[in-house]
């Protein structure tokens, strides 16, 4: 599970990097910007500004799924880590008790020995 959690992370660095390099090559289109978007996006066919921008958007929502998954596969394997602690630490309280056990169990038998050679 921690080897699918390091892939992804490291997927995910790229996708970052991918994800800052596009957005950087973007143009300005501050110009004459409207409410639903800018005038300058040709009306007629894609242009190059076009793939950009649905790449860009199309690499965010892939961000957003891959930080979601990161999160989640995260919280798994450190639930599975507590739970393995957990067990362990109880694991070690019933051994710590079972020698005592064995020992006054014992030493009742050694009693009871003692008693019947007398």
């Amino acid at each position: 599970m921690s080897i699918l959690l390091s892939i992804s992370t490291v997927l995910f660095l790229i996708l970052c990097v991918l994800l800052i390099i596009i957005i950087l090559l973007q143009s300005d289109k501050s110009a004459g910007m409207g409410i639903l978007g800018g005038s300058s996006q040709s009306a007629f066919g894609s242009s190059t500004a076009d793939v950009i921008t649905k790449a860009t958007a199309i690499m965010v929502a892939i961000f957003l799924l891959g930080s979601l998954g990161l999160s989640v596969l995260e919280t798994k394997i450190s639930s599975s880590l507590e739970k393995k602690v957990l067990q362990a630490d109880e694991t070690v309280k019933t051994e710590a008790k079972l020698p005592n056990q064995a020992g006054s169990e014992e030493n009742t038998q050694n009693q009871n020995q003692q008693k019947t050679e007398k």
